[in-house]
């Protein structure tokens, strides 16, 4: 009965949580400017209260059910994979000609 709340989201939802990808977050971090890094962040929280969808532009992998790519900017993308229902892990951050499964064809 002395369980803490958990925390929801806009509309009650539980928050997503990130649990894998903090060491790509940190590989890329480093020689990026800050606009990206406020870009991929306000993604990041756009995940967590389960808001992305309806404020970024979202194109789905192909190859991977579980992953999507976010496009940011013109050469900024953010892959990301769902775990299961509450928690998501980083796959990629960077260009977009380096994206892995992201067809030119799909960014246009």
């Amino acid at each position: 009965m002395n369980r803490q709340p958990e925390s929801v989201g806009r509309a009650g939802q539980q928050l997503f949580r990130m649990d894998t990808g903090m060491d790509v977050l940190e590989s890329w971090a480093p020689g990026a400017s800050q606009s990206a890094k406020d870009a991929v962040y306000a993604a990041l929280f756009a995940m967590t209260d389960r808001s992305l969808v309806r404020d970024h532009r979202v194109v789905e992998d192909g190859m991977e059910l579980s992953e999507f790519f976010v496009l940011l900017r013109d050469d900024l993308v953010l892959k990301l994979r769902v775990h299961c229902y509450d928690s998501f892990g980083v796959v990629y951050v960077g260009p977009r000609a380096g994206a892995p499964g992201l067809a030119d064809d799909k960014a246009a």
